[in-house]
């Protein structure tokens, strides 16, 4: 099994990353590492978040890192995160899996 992340998912880690970068630059850093050692357990238990309640579709799922969400699909090969939400944001469908 391997992670991929969509352009989507890259762009909001991106977004948090330079928001709280400007009142602490070392926090931002670290919670981006965060990010990456809780995803990288999907390599091994790709079903360990919860179905996303919004979609009730047993192969789009989510886990919860600190205050975020990571939207994810899983498929035969693949866990393809495609989007990163603050935990407090209902999932609107604005993110795809199928987006680049």
């Amino acid at each position: 099994m391997k992670i991929r992340f969509l352009n989507s998912a890259r762009q909001d880690m991106q977004e948090i990353k330079a928001y709280i970068a400007k009142d602490n630059p070392a926090a931002a850093k670290r919670l981006i590492q965060s990010f990456k050692e809780k995803t990288d357990q999907l390599i091994q238990h790709p079903f360990s978040g919860r179905v996303i309640p919004e979609t009730m579709d047993s192969h789009l799922r989510e886990l919860i890192v600190s205050n975020y969400r990571f939207m994810y699909q899983v498929s035969d090969s693949f866990v393809t995160v495609f989007a990163v939400y603050e935990s407090h944001r209902q999932y609107l469908g604005d993110h795809h899996p199928t987006d680049k």
